[in-house]
């Protein structure tokens, strides 16, 4: 009877020192988390950006946009349309942080649409021994960011630059013919007469060159783990 009894007691021991132990781990870990402060806005005056300055100028009223490097030839050959790009779609730019700092994510206040949005991060200075070495940031990667309400990027990491990719847009309202250009220019009476009427062909057909513009960002706005 004894040893039944015995055995008993340790067996209840033994549960209620395993109950005991989740509880003083569970009240550990919601102690740690009440006392972990939420991330805070860094200042404006801890960024940089020197291609765009406007996106992390502090001001939500300024805009930055993308610098672009192409256009887009549309038309029909023969009896096929075609659609081409010369330059390059993709834009990008980057925002340096005064140090090191972990982020925990960055809010991006777009003004107008971003196609392909993207950011990547670098922890190390720029050497001229090695170039920076990114590391993609997966969270909503690639998305077209659309409307002008802010979009959270989580980061969650220590970081010093900031890299953001994005598509750039077609601009149809600046569409461009090469004689009307010549005429722009001043040098559509220096342009020899076969290669005008090329021009003309080419416009009856419907052949354009749209220019690009870039995407637009009021503000990317950083949060930090203090």
């Amino acid at each position: 009877m004894n040893r039944k009894w015995l055995i008993h007691n340790f067996g209840r021991s033994l549960k209620l020192s395993y109950i005991a132990g989740i509880v003083l781990n569970f009240s550990i870990a919601g102690c740690a988390m009440l006392q972990e402060s939420p991330p805070v806005e860094m200042p404006a005056s801890r960024l940089s950006c020197e291609k765009i300055p406007e996106m992390v100028d502090g001001n939500l009223t300024t805009i930055g946009i993308f610098e672009t490097n192409g256009i887009i030839r549309k038309g029909f050959e023969r009896t096929q349309y075609k659609r081409q790009v010369e330059g390059s779609p993709k834009t990008e730019t980057l925002i340096k942080l005064d140090a090191p700092t972990y982020i925990a994510y960055v809010d991006v206040y777009p003004a107008s649409t971003i196609p392909r949005f993207a950011l990547d991060t670098a922890a190390e200075a720029k050497s001229s021994k090695r170039p920076l070495s990114f590391e993609p940031v997966e969270d909503k990667r690639g998305e077209k960011v659309e409307g002008t309400q802010p979009v959270r990027f989580r980061i969650g990491q220590k970081i010093l630059y900031l890299r953001l990719t994005a598509y750039a847009l077609e601009a149809p309202e600046n569409v461009v013919h090469n004689e009307d250009a010549a005429r722009e220019m001043n040098v559509h009476s220096q342009i020899p007469e076969v290669l005008r009427q090329r021009w003309r062909k080419e416009k009856r057909a419907g052949k354009m060159h749209i220019p690009l513009k870039g995407a637009a960002i009021r503000e990317v706005k950083f949060y930090a783990r203090p």
